[in-house]
């Protein structure tokens, strides 16, 4: 019996293998990163190439589930306006230049005695 890996190299040339080693690949470092599972999945299609031959055709197609790291939460403040803000508008800073005034609903910047 011609072992399966010979006939999944033979498979476009070798393009079937390649593809699934960059894939794979792909899915370790995922996994490596996320630490959660991932999966690699190889469907071969096999259909007959016409009636009362023995030619068969043969089809890979491959599928992944990448883990992906979930994106960490972000703390804004919003303004009358609706903008998103770091800072909390309503308050002043805490180490706010002397010669700067921070408007508590805005958030906006003025220079005294300017």
């Amino acid at each position: 019996m011609r072992p399966f890996t010979d006939v999944l190299r033979d498979i476009r040339k070798g393009r079937v293998v390649d593809t699934l080693s960059e894939e794979l690949a792909e899915v370790v470092r995922a996994v490596l990163d996320t630490n959660k599972p991932g999966e690699l999945t190889l469907t071969l299609k096999i259909s007959p190439q016409g009636k009362g031959d023995n030619a068969l055709i043969v089809s890979a197609a491959s599928k992944q589930k990448v883990p992906r790291a979930k994106l960490p939460d972000a703390l804004f403040f919003a303004d009358l306006d609706g903008d998103l803000l770091r800072d909390d508008p309503t308050q002043n800073r805490m180490f706010a230049d002397a010669k700067e005034r921070v408007d508590p609903l805005t958030g906006e910047v003025t220079q005294l005695g300017a």
